[in-house]
């Protein structure tokens, strides 16, 4: 029989994480610090708001759930569903889906979302079935510059904030949330507000989407790393990246998400 309870603990979840995405499309290489560092706190995932599936006793499966507050509206985001490759195709991940759905509603949330991996079609579909549409594709890029030139004009963390608000790409990994966990530090140039930490850069915010691929380019040759990575959910930020020379990582996103 199986059964779901809420709120595991972080033991509990990982084993499941790390039995569940055992075979996964993309080696995870899931420590216990990893999970910890990566999958909850760097993503923003919660235990209190995921949920696990038992068979008697064994944990076979979890949702893993985040809950932010995305531009006055209230998003839940899946940030991991993994199944024990013993017990897929029972109807598990269904039963799962349905109890965090009816939590949701009990939340008042507005919006449920999630990422997948282009050609993850078993997944993709599962998440159709479940209402889920695609929304935006989410590109990775990269860039090396070790040549440094003369240092970005910083600014500070509210000024940044105020105008990132009114922006209009979203990225849950990379939102001011993440910016302050990271510690992020935040820079004018031409304009343009950035946010950047370790060696990522979290945020544009300039009035131009045309100006995006310079500004970050001109940014690596400023700042004190060597190589920078940055996201972004725009087919026209991507095209002036890889014109710009950065360079393109094979794996892609689709954003998924649905009202309820």
């Amino acid at each position: 029989m199986i059964h779901i309870k809420r709120a595991p603990d972080t033991e509990t979840a990982f084993l499941v994480m790390q039995e569940g995405f055992s075979d996964y499309i993309i080696p995870l290489g899931l420590s216990r610090e990893v999970f910890q560092e990566r999958i909850l706190e760097r993503d923003w995932n919660q235990l209190e708001h995921s949920f696990i599936a038992y068979h008697g006793e064994r944990p076979v499966a979890i949702w893993l759930n985040g809950l932010k507050t995305i531009k006055k509206k209230t998003v839940m985001r899946c940030g991991g569903l993994a199944v024990d490759p013993q017990y897929r195709r029972l109807g598990i991940a269904k039963a799962l889906y349905d109890a965090q759905l009816s939590y949701a509603k009990s939340l008042k949330v507005d919006c449920l979302m999630l990422e997948v991996i282009q050609g993850n079609e078993p997944a993709i579909s599962l998440y159709q079935k479940f209402g889920y549409r695609t929304v935006d594709e989410l590109g990775y890029f990269l860039r090396e510059e070790t040549d440094q030139t003369e240092p970005l004009i910083e600014i500070d963390a509210v000024a940044f904030e105020r105008r990132y608000v009114q922006q209009g790409e979203y990225i849950w990994q990379q939102d001011q949330t993440v910016m302050k966990q990271a510690q992020a530090q935040y820079y004018e140039l031409d304009g343009a507000f950035i946010a950047t930490a370790n060696e990522s850069i979290f945020a544009i915010v300039t009035e131009e989407e045309e100006d995006v691929a310079r500004i970050a380019t001109e940014a690596t040759r400023r700042l004190t790393g060597t190589r920078y990575q940055l996201q972004s959910t725009n087919p026209q930020v991507w095209e002036d990246l890889r014109q710009a020379g950065w360079k393109q990582r094979d794996l892609k996103q689709f954003v998924m998400s649905q009202t309820i």
